[in-house]
């Protein structure tokens, strides 16, 4: 019943937050499998970390279909080749089972991740500035 109601909060979560939010969302997911998927590693837990791998890879093949290149331009490209480095890394740890892959690329997404959640903050207060102003 508990799990039910945390899953119900999960989804509402999804279903009400902005564009930004659920850029952020998935990149902690990502984070959270990769990381998930290096202990797993470490542990010998081999169908845990495929498991996590894979959810990570589902992550990034979003992210990479979600990317707008007619607006983008140059920085939508850059991060195409960014999440296809990250998805041939991650294809490479669930391949070899090192976790070398997986340290080359947790900190990329965690960078991304903190990159956006400084424009998603701006864009936030930008909002709020606007909201006050009477704009």
């Amino acid at each position: 019943m508990q799990g039910n109601r945390a899953n119900q909060y999960k989804q509402m979560q999804i279903k009400t937050a902005s564009p930004g939010r659920l850029l952020l969302m998935l990149y902690q997911g990502a984070a959270k499998f990769m990381k998930l998927a290096k202990n797993d590693i470490k542990a010998g837990k081999i169908e845990a970390s495929h498991k996590n791998i894979i959810k990570a890879q589902n992550i990034i093949l979003e992210l990479k279909n979600t990317l707008n290149k007619e607006e983008g331009g140059e920085i939508a490209d850059q991060l195409e080749n960014l999440y296809d480095f990250i998805y041939h890394e991650l294809l490479q740890a669930n391949l070899s089972k090192k976790t070398e892959h997986l340290d080359n690329v947790i900190p990329l997404i965690e960078d991304l991740f903190a990159t956006y959640k400084e424009i998603v903050v701006q864009e936030g207060t930008n909002k709020q500035n606007k909201v006050n102003i009477g704009v």
